[in-house]
């Protein structure tokens, strides 16, 4: 399915979130909170620039008519080849397989370095939802993490994140110096 981009005066801070119409929605068959993976439409007509986004519904034609995609501002600047006049083609998309980790964890079964880099990879590149992540959280809350989890965990974290580079020497306010 191609809609239109239409901006929408919201922001949704770092959350992933398009909203589309109710119409267009069951012609695509999803449902609020769903995954849809989109692309851009070139004038080439070759898809451009695909990502995911968690899926919201407009029940009323003033906000998102059927045929249009709304964007929420924040989102909208992230892509600077997107425009109100750009054409996004849009489809259902799979759950990561990250998901299927976070069951695991919620089951009470220790997780591995790879499934917990995973889940932190696609938490920062926004492709598990809010209700997916307190899951994990929930999860990770009831059963625990052992050691080896905790470890991955802060690993999965930094290698996903910015690291910053204070320079050899770094002191914090509870630093002393000792003479001896």
């Amino acid at each position: 399915m191609k809609l239109k981009v239409k901006k929408l005066q919201f922001e949704t801070s770092d959350y992933k979130i398009v909203v589309i119409n109710e119409k267009d929605a069951i012609r695509l068959g999803q449902n609020v909170g769903e995954r849809v993976l989109l692309r851009k439409v070139s004038e080439t007509k070759h898809m451009e620039k695909l990502f995911v986004a968690i899926l919201d519904i407009a029940y009323s034609d003033s906000i998102v008519a059927s045929g249009e995609i709304g964007i929420s501002r924040d989102l909208f600047n992230q892509f600077e080849n997107i425009d109100e006049d750009s054409i996004l083609s849009i489809k259902p998309a799979e759950k990561p397989q990250s998901f299927q980790y976070i069951k695991k964890k919620i089951e009470g079964k220790k997780l591995n370095s790879i499934e917990i880099n995973k889940i932190i990879e696609d938490t920062v590149s926004g492709y598990l939802s809010q209700i997916e992540l307190s899951a994990f959280i929930t999860g990770a809350s009831i059963h625990g993490l052992d050691n080896e989890e905790i470890t991955a965990l802060t690993i999965a974290e930094t290698m996903n994140g910015d690291i910053l580079n204070f320079g050899t020497e770094v002191y914090d306010k509870h630093s002393t110096y000792i003479s001896t």
